[in-house]
This record gives structure tokens, sequence and C-alpha cells, in this order.
């Protein structure tokens, strides 16, 4: 709901004044890690003075003598080149934003934010979102608004969302403590700069900010009938016919211009499903097509083609042949960066297993990026190869490390392979049927080559051939 309480939320402000408050607070800002603000102070630092430090915040906090201070800006690389700013806050303003959104965040998620809204949520993020597209699709909405909100971050009006915060919000220690943090600016090679607009990027308490602020636009999409979902600027509208959706569209303009935002066009589409695929939310959505041998129909969801590259660059990234390190070392790095993938790519067949488990049969094929899987498998391992070879390592001597560092030898040292655990969560094959079900592979591909070197009339085990596979197995016996 969106309009104003009734019984407004006061003394919020003391809600945070305790021990115990400011103590969860920090262990939060712990867990999720992070550099330090422009004061050069590190969660390190901090820490080993942990108890005054904590104790002096609570005082000035007590006193109303805390003033926060300006974000340190740095910049992170978008996927399209181009560079994201984010503002970092200090340590201790880190911890009073968090303590506060503590506070703020279950009232919010009681009563207020509606329940098509998934990002930057507790408990609540891509599997729902899954969920949602693909409930709408199923039931034929499928005339998509692909929308996306110009640089929204940074172009939010500081006295609307005010305005829209003292709609629930009656404590005005609290409204002028987040007043503050809006307009604390920026520092950047040494310059202070003001802001006129938006919530820094990297701020623990921007992400629910900006979920009350378009909270506005949620609740007049609902009181318009309009199915949407949403996951924090990003959001797509549903609709069963051509006429609905330009309607929709309307409205969603109209809401956010009087938010002062705006529609970033180039990133905005309206989609036949019936014709046209979209992506959202790392996967792609291919439209209704119907199956040769029965003309059933069905839709594909899948990860989108750019996650792979992203895979193989995390990868290549985290086993550079400069490293020298144990091969333990080496299967930490590279299993925390299968395990996150794969799990994300997991979150399709978690969404559809949750419709089963309630009694609804979809029409989505996902498991359709078997190869995708296995060329991972096989990147991981050739960069694996080279950099655990520790004496001038290079790709022709990984090459020549294929037979004794072999699928089976990476799968027994601890090496997760992609392919096993992406199909192994789901029908429950372990690691042994992984290893045999790729002997069988290697043995077929093989006997493929040799059955079309014959066709040629060429031979296959030419001298080269025979060459370089003595001295594999010269190497392997070392």
């Amino acid at each position: 709901m969106n309009q104003t309480l009734k019984l407004k939320w006061h003394s919020v402000y003391g809600q945070i004044l305790f021990d115990r408050k400011i103590k969860t607070a920090w262990e939060n800002v712990k867990v999720n890690k992070g550099a330090g603000g422009i004061d050069e102070e590190t969660l390190e630092s901090y820490e080993k003075n942990l108890e005054e430090n904590l104790e002096n915040l609570l005082m000035k906090l007590r006193a109303k003598d805390y003033v926060p201070s300006p974000v340190r800006r740095v910049y992170i690389p978008k996927k399209n080149g181009k560079k994201r700013p984010l503002g970092i806050p200090t340590i201790e303003d880190r911890i009073v934003q968090q303590a506060l959104r503590n506070v703020l965040e279950p009232k919010f998620e009681k009563d207020i934010f509606h329940k098509w809204s998934c990002g930057y949520r507790p408990n609540v993020g891509a599997k729902r979102v899954l969920q949602l597209i693909m409930w709408n699709i199923e039931n034929g909405y499928n005339y998509i608004y692909d929308c996306d909100i110009r640089g929204f971050f940074d172009n939010i009006p500081h006295k609307k969302l005010l305005k829209v915060l003292n709609k629930y919000i009656a404590d005005g220690t609290v409204l002028d403590m987040i007043w503050k943090w809006l307009k604390a600016g920026y520092m950047e090679e040494g310059k202070y700069h003001q802001v006129d607009s938006g919530t820094p990027q990297g701020g623990v308490i921007s992400p629910l900010l900006a979920n009350i602020y378009l909270n506005e636009l949620d609740w007049t999409l609902d009181q318009h009938g309009i199915k949407f979902v949403r996951y924090a600027d990003d959001f797509l509208l549903f609709a069963k016919s051509k006429e609905e959706i330009k309607k929709a569209e309307e409205v969603t303009k109209e809401v956010l211009k009087e938010l002062g935002l705006e529609i970033s066009v180039e990133k905005t589409k309206i989609v036949d499903f019936n014709n046209d695929d979209f992506d959202f939310l790392g996967f792609t959505f291919e439209h209704w097509r119907k199956r040769k041998k029965d003309g059933k129909p069905y839709y594909i969801t899948k990860p989108k083609e750019e996650t792979w590259s992203d895979f193989r660059l995390k990868i290549k990234q985290r086993t550079r042949k400069t490293l020298t390190l144990s091969k333990e070392k080496w299967l930490e790095i590279v299993n925390s960066v299968i395990r996150g993938k794969v799990n994300f790519y997991l979150t399709i067949w978690k969404a559809v297993e949750e419709f089963k488990e309630h009694g609804h049969k979809l029409n989505c094929y996902f498991n359709v990026f078997k190869n995708e899987l296995l060329a991972m498998d096989s990147y991981v391992r050739r960069r694996l190869r080279v950099a655990m070879i520790h004496d001038h390592p290079s790709q022709r001597k990984g090459y020549a490390m294929n037979t004794k560092w072999n699928i089976e030898y990476f799968t027994k040292i601890g090496l997760v392979p992609a392919f096993q655990l992406y199909y192994g969560k789901q029908f429950g094959h372990t690691l042994d049927d992984y290893i045999q079900y790729m002997k069988e592979k290697q043995k077929k591909k093989q006997q493929k080559q040799i059955q079309r070197a014959k066709e040629r009339g060429e031979e296959y085990y030419t001298p080269e051939r025979v060459r370089k596979m003595n001295y594999a197995k010269r190497l392997a016996t070392y």
C-alpha cells in the first residue's frame, strides 16, 4: 500500500539506541565486507578497537551529535563497457545505516511492499522473479513491456523521496538523518562534490530507500489491474493484448513522471512473446513454439549468452599462470566461481519444481544448455592444467598434460564439474556417474573421428598424432 498511514511510526530513532542493536548492525556490515570510506578506516582497523568504537558511536547517536561523512566515489565496470559510480560510506556510517535498516525493513516488509516487488528484499529474489514471469506467460499474458529506468539511483529527487517517507515515518530525527545521508555528497580525487538527487549505490540503506520510492509505482500499477514483476529499477509489465500493454505503458510513464524519473528508451521495448524473445535478470526467455512430434506448445528459459562470457572471464581472472599456488588453493578458487554460477542456473529448476509441488505443470523447457556446461568444464580444466605447472607454464605444456591430468583426475582431487553439479542436483547423479558418462562420451567421440578419417581415406593415427600421444604418456608417468 502507498497510502499515508493513519498511525505513522513514531520513536523509530530510539529503537537503534541500544548496545545490541549497534552490535548487530556491525556484525551485518562485517559479513557484507567491503572497502572503507574517505577516512581510510577499514573493517579490520575498526575491529581492533571495536568495543570502544561502538561505544563512542552510540554516545554520539544518543547525544544526537552524529554527522554523516561524504561517500568515497569509485567506479566499477559495467558489461556494456561503461562504468557505474559507487558511493562507499565510512564504516561508521554503514553501521548506523544498517541499524536503521534493521528497524525499518521489517515494518515495510510486513505492511507496505508489494508481493511482486522482488529486488533487494529478504527471502525474495531471482526464483520469485522467474515464477512470476512464468505464471504470467502460462496464463496468456504474452504482451510484455520490458522497462528500465534511466539512471535510477542517481536521479531520485530528494524532496520527493522524503515526501514518500513521510507517509509512514513520523520521527523527525530519523527523517533528518536520512536527509543528511542524501545530502552528504561525495569525495573524488580529493575534491568534495555536492549532490542534488539520487542515493549512492553502495550505501547500506540505499536499496531500501529505492524500494520505498518505487513502491509508489508498484501499487499504482496494482490499482490499474496491471500484472508486473519488479527487480530494483528493472521491471516487466504483462498484458493479454497489444492495446492493454500500451495502456500499461502510459500509466507507467505517467507515474514515473510524477516521481521525477524517466524511462531509458534504448533499454525499453514491447515484446510479443508469441514471436519475440526477451531477457530479464540474467535469463533469456525464448518465445512460444510447437513441438514437431505432437504440436504441443512450449517456451525456453535459459541463462543469457553473456553469462557464459562472464563465467569464462571470472575463471580466467582467477587462474593466472603467473601465480604459484597449491592444487588445493586452485580448486578452492575455481570451485567458488563454479558453485556460484551453477547455483544461479539452478534457480530455473527450483522455480519450476515449486510449481510442480503445488500441482502446476509448466510448458517451460530449461535443460537446454548441456553443451555450454561441458564446454565450461573443459575450459576450467584447460586453465588449471597450465596454472598448476610451476616450471615455465605454457599452453603447449598444459595440452601435453591432458592424459595425466584428465577428467577423472580433476574430479577425484575435488574439482567441481559444472555439468555434474547442475544435473546431479536435479537427478541425483553422482561423481562416479559423471566420470563414467564422460569416458563413454570421449570414446564415442574418438570412434566418430576414426570413422570420418576412414571415410575421407585418411589415416587417423598419423605419425604426428602418435608422437604427441607417446609424449603425453611419458608425462603421465612422471
